[in-house]
């Protein structure tokens, strides 16, 4: 058993930016940015790679395990989910390894470092959550559309507030997740039971969704 194993799911398909996860910031890929942070952290004692993408596709390394995903796990309705529980069924079976905890660490978050990864683990461990996921906290005015309506959700429109008054928000920016692996294979699900949220500069919050994203972040 590893106290701590680190999953990186890298899918090819995608539909906003091809071949997103091979995308440069700063002279590295996305999906190597996040690899480089994860091998930082000296209590992640494995790393998995879940990938369809023949160059990611490496022999395993002492610390890297390379899994292979397959086809009917890659599409477009295909759920991070179920690339989790694929590569933890192929562990038991193949390498006899199993976790107990699981950090689910997205190539889509380019500046969520080794230093991110390290606090998180602490808070996660000093609380003694079931699950955790990183944010950051920010003030917006958010709206919804309902019933050829628009509406505000988190202010009143007669009751407008400045600013400073505003309270923040939580934004979930996916790019930490840690979660008790017993407790995954009941639910099928990466945040359960007692959920707590470790908060990230919201540069290091910046998640890589479309082109602009991605030009925004290299711009910085």
């Amino acid at each position: 058993m590893v106290k701590y194993l680190a999953i990186i799911p890298a899918r090819k398909n995608s539909k906003r930016i091809k071949n997103k996860n091979l995308k440069k910031i700063k002279r590295r890929t996305l999906f190597h940015h996040t690899l480089d942070a994860a091998k930082r952290v000296r209590n992640i004692s494995k790393i998995v790679v879940s990938t369809d993408i023949k160059k990611l596709l490496k022999k395993d390394t002492k610390k890297i395990i390379y899994i292979k995903r397959p086809k009917k796990l890659s599409k477009d309705s295909s759920t991070t989910e179920s690339a989790i529980s694929h590569s933890l069924k192929h562990l038991k079976e193949t390498k006899k390894i199993i976790p107990k905890n699981i950090i689910l660490l997205q190539p889509t978050s380019p500046y969520r470092n080794s230093l991110d990864i390290i606090r998180s683990i602490k808070k996660y461990e000093k609380e003694k959550y079931d699950s955790l996921f990183s944010a950051y906290k920010d003030k917006m005015l958010l709206w919804e559309f309902n019933k050829k309506r628009f509406n505000p959700i988190n202010y009143q429109i007669n009751k407008r507030k400045r600013e400073q008054e505003t309270r923040d928000l939580i934004i979930e920016n996916g790019a930490i997740f840690i979660f008790k692996y017993e407790k995954f294979l009941k639910k099928k699900v990466r945040l359960f039971g007692r959920i707590g949220c470790f908060f990230m500069s919201k540069k290091n919050s910046i998640e890589i969704d479309d082109n602009f994203d991605l030009r925004l972040a290299n711009r910085i």
